[in-house]
């Protein structure tokens, strides 16, 4: 059998995810040899312009925290900032946010450890709701809940085995060696199209298209280093933001799950949207705990789910996969969600070709332009 990937990632890289990368490389520029060691990381204030509240937070961790705050009251950055410049300060929601800070720094001087932030109380709204909800006329169900008698739950290996064969089995699987996919993509009110470019064991490029301002981008991982190239000129891949792409560009790595794991274990089944699931939970060697989500009557896998940690707490990420189809021996995804912070990016794959020609030198990084 061929050597597998023991990272994540079937699913294709976010279109909008190098404005992560462009800020990770800022905050870890390498050392140069014969340098003096490395000074304090800087802070949010000293790395960006026009930083007025969280100004002793690291450079490093603006990003997720922004993301953690659009997660939270349920919008995209621009319900804040004016992009490209998002240092200036014409709308007043961004007023309103600095605000908010000063107002939950303040509450948290009373705790310990901090415990009130953003999505306390607005729960994926702009403006918090001052009353107790109703429940849903819909469903006695919750959004995700665990069933009350979920019954004898299968082992791990059991459940595992189940969703290569639901995929079309290993001996299929291992003979894919290269695979591209195109088709469309929406990020908020946003509508682009995107093109995939896969092969073994953890090369990808993507090559993407937005309306202004975001525009084409494109990212590649050439099976060691990433790239970004944008209207801003070509960008190398480091600190977190590599090691997002190295791990998204795994050929195998949504179908040999096993290998990525410490430990896993089975700790329940749950009701998704009218959907029953078995949820296992495994742990990473660098201690993330990721939970997957397959569903009970096909066995495909459902949904990818973890936490990143930030300044202001723990922010849910997921990848969803949906509509199952044939293409050749095998089943894939024709709709993949992933939610990234307060962005939801869906994917709707149109075709896929299965072990065409792909010449290395499509991975490689373009040079700069002059």
């Amino acid at each position: 059998m061929k050597e597998r990937s023991r990272t994540n990632g079937w699913c294709s890289i976010s279109i909008i995810s190098f404005s992560l990368i462009i800020l990770s490389h800022w905050a870890h520029t390498p050392r140069v040899a014969g340098q003096q060691p490395p000074q304090q990381p800087k802070t949010a204030e000293q790395a960006f312009k026009n930083i007025q509240v969280i100004k002793s937070m690291p450079a490093g961790q603006l990003q997720n925290a922004m993301s953690f705050m659009a997660a939270s009251l349920g919008v995209d950055c621009s319900h804040c900032h004016t992009p490209p410049a998002m240092e200036k300060d014409d709308k007043p929601a961004k007023q309103m946010a600095r605000r908010m800070l000063s107002m939950v720094t303040e509450i948290n001087k009373n705790f310990e450890t901090p415990i009130v932030n953003c999505a306390t109380c607005h729960r994926g709204r702009t403006k918090p709701v001052g009353i107790p909800p109703l429940p849903s006329l819909s469903s006695p169900f919750v959004a995700n809940a665990a069933l009350a008698n979920p019954g004898a739950l299968p082992a791990v290996d059991e459940i595992l085995e189940r969703y290569l064969r639901a995929l079309g089995g290993a001996q299929a699987l291992d003979k894919i060696t290269t695979r591209t996919r195109k088709g469309s993509v929406d990020v908020s009110s946003a509508h682009g199209s995107f093109e995939l470019y896969e092969a073994v064991p953890n090369k990808s490029l993507l090559l993407g298209s937005m309306p202004p301002p975001l525009g084409s981008v494109q990212q590649g991982f050439d099976g060691s280093n990433g790239w970004v190239k944008n209207q801003n000129g070509v960008f190398d891949m480091s600190g977190d933001g590599r090691v997002q792409a190295e791990r998204e560009s795994a050929f195998y790595g949504d179908i040999y799950l096993k290998d990525q794991f410490k430990t896993m274990s089975v700790t329940g089944r749950e009701l998704l949207d009218g959907r029953e699931l078995y949820v296992v939970e495994g742990t990473r060697p660098d201690g993330q705990v990721e939970r997957l989500f397959f569903e009970v009557q096909s066995g495909l896998l459902i949904r990818r789910q973890w936490q990143t940690a930030t300044y202001f707490g723990g922010l849910p990420r997921a990848t969803d996969f949906d509509d199952y189809r044939k293409v050749g021996n095998v089943r894939l995804p024709f709709l993949i969600r992933k939610a990234r912070g307060g962005n939801i990016f869906l994917q709707t794959i149109s075709e896929y070709k299965l072990n065409v020609k792909i010449d290395d030198s499509k991975f490689k990084k373009p040079a700069a332009q002059k």
